[in-house]
């Protein structure tokens, strides 16, 4: 990639390209299940005569079972096919992606280039005017251009950061591209045809490891690729993280202590770490408060470390949170159900999937025990997930929603509080002493609870009964807190 193709291509039609490609994934899709539901299913079913013998089949014999075996390849074929497309369509997506970044970064270097004076040539090189004879010898003009030409070097670097991104991005979409070879992906030469394609499509994608930048790369993808990423990969995608929520970012509400270790601890605040530790972390314990007792103890040791929540267990023993989860869902799934039609809509009726996600922020109260009041007291909340749209064997799209619910919060102390604890009142000034002295450290809270996969046959009519905390019933339309079974 050289600095004037950057500065000057026109990258609309990179996107058009993945359009085409995109829409050839999902004529293929829908052609495959055509060819499943509409031929290889009446073949290889039973006879519909109601004197055939049980098990008989519609057609038998040498020419049903070769033809069985010919259909099957070609609509095994047509899905191999689909995924390899939008295994390009991944490659160009991500491609255009990198290029326009690239090319709005470079385009705002030169601008701040040319801002300062500089002009800036088709091979990229920048130059400032010389000085006129009568500053030449002007020491404020000499030290204003110096500081005009370190100005410059930023915006300098900054364009060839961006002519490097460009031609990493290049480089990365040509291996993807040349890795889809068609001889390995046909059914009829070698076995494992169509996870072939599907890993071609994974390694196309390129999912990031960085949990911000998987947040950010799973939102861009096209709702076609997302969906046949889930179908390749989703055991390790949702294992990563792609079910968290993908606009809503998380940060604790307020300072709590301030600053770790500030100053030096005192006679006073030792006795009050001994006291926190017999009191809070064995009485908690004693009185059945274990998570309680638990992020007291982290607190304690002071490695400020992040600490998991058991969020199955949460929503099992608190009512409300179950409650507040279930209206959540109940209040958006026709709205995330008509959001992911719409773009099933677009993509032609291709296989979607679309993020979704509902936040909000809560104080624990009573019906959930002292345990969790203790352990967490307030706490932001999140249900996230997918809505997947697919074409059923009657042509028909099928609705589902694979969604966990995300808790966080920050456990920290502040002065002017105080909690009743095992008959004692503890000051939140107390514990807050034990942060800002280093005897202990405030830290973050965070969980989410094991996904869960229900249908969102149709919009929502009237209210819908789910299972509460301590119920032995299975699973319903919606019923946070279970695993799919």
């Amino acid at each position: 990639m050289t600095f004037d193709r950057l500065r000057h291509t026109a990258l609309a039609p990179l996107d058009r390209t993945g359009d085409t490609w995109n829409g050839l994934a999902g004529h293929a899709e829908q052609i495959a299940g055509q060819v499943r539901s509409a031929v290889l299913r009446p073949l290889t079913g039973a006879a519909p005569s109601p004197l055939a013998a049980p098990g008989a089949r519609a057609w038998t014999g040498l020419a049903a079972d070769e033809a069985t075996r010919e259909i099957g390849l070609l609509a095994d074929e047509l899905t191999a096919f689909h995924y390899e497309a939008l295994a390009v369509t991944a490659a160009l997506r991500r491609a255009a992606s990198a290029f326009t970044r690239a090319q709005q970064d470079l385009r705002r270097a030169i601008g701040d280039a040319e801002a300062l004076g500089a002009t800036v040539t088709a091979d990229g090189t920048v130059t400032l005017p010389p000085l006129p004879p009568e500053d030449r010898n002007d020491p404020d003009a000499i030290a204003y251009r110096r500081r005009q030409w370190e100005e410059l070097q930023q915006h300098i670097e900054a364009m060839r950061k961006a002519v490097t991104a460009a031609t990493e991005a290049d480089a990365t979409a040509a291996a993807a591209l040349r890795t889809l070879d068609p001889a390995e992906v046909d059914p009829a030469t070698r076995a494992g045809a169509v996870a072939a394609a599907r890993g071609d499509l994974v390694g196309a994608a390129g999912m990031p490891t960085d949990p911000k930048a998987l947040r950010v790369w799973w939102g861009a993808l096209d709702p076609s690729v997302r969906a046949g990423l889930l179908a390749a990969d989703g055991e390790r995608l949702v294992a990563a993280g792609v079910l968290g929520p993908v606009d809503y970012e998380w940060h604790a509400p307020d300072a709590g202590a301030g600053d770790f270790a500030q100053r030096l601890p005192g006679p006073g605040d030792y006795a009050k770490g001994v006291a926190a530790e017999m009191l809070l972390v064995g009485g908690g314990s004693i009185a059945g408060h274990t998570d309680a007792a638990r992020h007291m103890q982290h607190f304690l040791e002071a490695t400020g470390a992040p600490l998991d929540l058991d969020v199955d267990r949460m929503l099992h023993e608190d009512p409300t949170l179950h409650r507040l989860v279930t209206e959540q869902i109940i209040k958006h799934q026709d709205e995330w159900r008509q959001t992911a039609l719409d773009a099933y809509e677009r993509a032609g009726g291709a296989p979607v999937a679309v993020p979704i996600e509902a936040a909000a922020h809560r104080t624990i109260d009573s019906a959930a025990g002292d345990n969790w009041y203790l352990a967490i007291g307030s706490h932001a909340y999140a249900t996230s997930g997918v809505v997947t749209v697919r074409p059923g064997a009657d042509g028909k799209p099928q609705v589902s929603m694979q969604y966990q619910v995300n808790i966080w919060d920050r456990y920290n102390w502040d002065p002017g509080k105080s909690t009743p604890i095992a008959g004692t009142n503890i000051k939140d000034s107390d514990l807050a002493d034990l942060h800002q002295t280093g005897l202990a450290r405030e830290f973050d809270l965070t969980g989410r609870s094991a996904p869960v996969t229900v249908p969102l046959p149709g919009p929502t009519v009237g209210p819908q009964i789910i299972d509460g905390p301590g119920s032995d019933r299975e699973g319903g339309r919606v019923d946070p807190g279970r695993k799919t079974r």
